[in-house]
């Protein structure tokens, strides 16, 4: 006989950093699929406020800033290309942004927090 999990027992560790690994690869999804990083905006307003007290608690505020920035970047680069800048903008915008997907992964993977979750790297 194995002894069964109590009702309301809280959420295992493991149930936070696959939400959280999900909202990263939908992230990164979004260079795909386009539309996959909204789901993953999504997921990060929702999953934020019950992963208070967790390292994965920076990780979705660390999201949400990465899609926001990246949309009013992304904007003002759309309004550059224009002159021509706004390309190198858009490269950078995008290097930036694999590499907050890519560490957020990393970190989450190993369970560790965003060090400063709303600053710019």
């Amino acid at each position: 006989m194995s002894p069964q999990e109590p009702v309301g027992e809280p959420v295992q560790q493991s149930e936070p950093r696959n939400w959280t690994i999900a909202v990263w690869v939908l992230y990164l999804g979004g260079y795909i699929t386009g539309i996959s990083i909204l789901v993953g905006l999504i997921i990060a307003y929702i999953k934020r406020p019950d992963f208070a007290g967790t390292p994965y608690h920076s990780h979705m505020t660390y999201a949400i800033r990465t899609f926001w920035i990246s949309l009013i970047v992304g904007i003002i680069g759309v309004v550059l290309c224009f002159v021509i800048v706004g390309f190198f903008v858009l490269i950078a915008l995008a290097i930036w942004q694999i590499y907050r997907c890519v560490r957020g992964i990393i970190r989450a993977a190993d369970g560790r927090p965003i060090e400063n979750p709303e600053g710019w790297w």
